[in-house]
């Protein structure tokens, strides 16, 4: 267990909620929240100390009309305004072996929120990607930057159809944990929210308890393993 606390998986997340999950099995160390240099600034001083790889891991906006809630996908790239970031092959294999069900597709990674039903339409048709998130752009960078193996495990939250309530956005702090007080104040000013909000309440629990079932399924890595640990073909 040393060896695993010295050499952690760091996982980029948005939420509070994501960062206990992606710990609870042991193996990871989160780093997470909405202050996207901050995020940038830790996760690089997490990966200095050592680290086996970056993982960008936690929901996302659904892009495709195909993908509901709860459904998995592991990126295979991930598409930002500036260029793109390809994930680590042999770890992306290793997840989608492990989550048969996962979409292997590229993921955008935003800096800023996507909400409207138009504005996921329109990324989806100019970049091709299936989900959008705010942390997997930084969490690429910086194991770029490290020399590290990069992955990508997003589930779906809100689907592609479907706009993200006001007041949603409206309760989430900087450091990644939900304002109740801040929702039910922009409720007050915005009550045609309500039915979303209620519909959104629905969908984050499919997307927890699939984030939840999949790091149970992945172990404490996360489904990464040195060259080493990697069973070679018999010639």
């Amino acid at each position: 267990m040393k060896m695993l606390a010295d050499r952690p998986v760091i996982v980029a997340t948005g939420m509070d909620f994501e960062a206990r999950l992606a710990e609870k099995h042991g193996g990871a160390r989160a780093v997470y929240g909405q202050n996207r240099p901050r995020l940038f600034h830790e996760l690089h001083t997490h990966a200095r100390t050592g680290a086996r790889g970056v993982l960008s891991f936690g929901t996302a906006g659904g892009l495709l009309p195909a993908l509901k809630p709860g459904d998995i996908v592991v990126a295979t790239t991930v598409l930002t305004a500036e260029g793109a970031f390809d994930t680590d092959a042999r770890w992306t294999q290793s997840l989608l072996r492990a989550l048969p069900h996962a979409y292997a597709m590229p993921v955008y990674g935003s800096e800023a929120p996507v909400v409207s039903a138009l504005e996921k339409e329109a990324l989806a048709s100019n970049t091709g990607a299936a989900a959008v998130d705010m942390e997997s752009q930084v969490a690429a960078a910086v194991a770029a930057d490290h020399a590290l193996p990069f992955a990508v495990l997003r589930v779906v939250i809100d689907p592609a159809e479907r706009a993200v309530p006001v007041s949603a956005i409206a309760g989430v702090r900087e450091d990644g944990t939900t304002n109740v007080g801040a929702v039910l104040r922009s409720l007050l000013r915005h009550p045609g929210d309500i039915p979303g909000i209620i519909r959104l309440a629905g969908d984050s629990q499919k997307a927890r308890q699939a984030l939840a079932d999949c790091r149970k399924t992945l172990g404490p890595l996360f489904g990464l393993l040195d060259p080493v640990e990697v069973p070679q073909p018999i010639e």
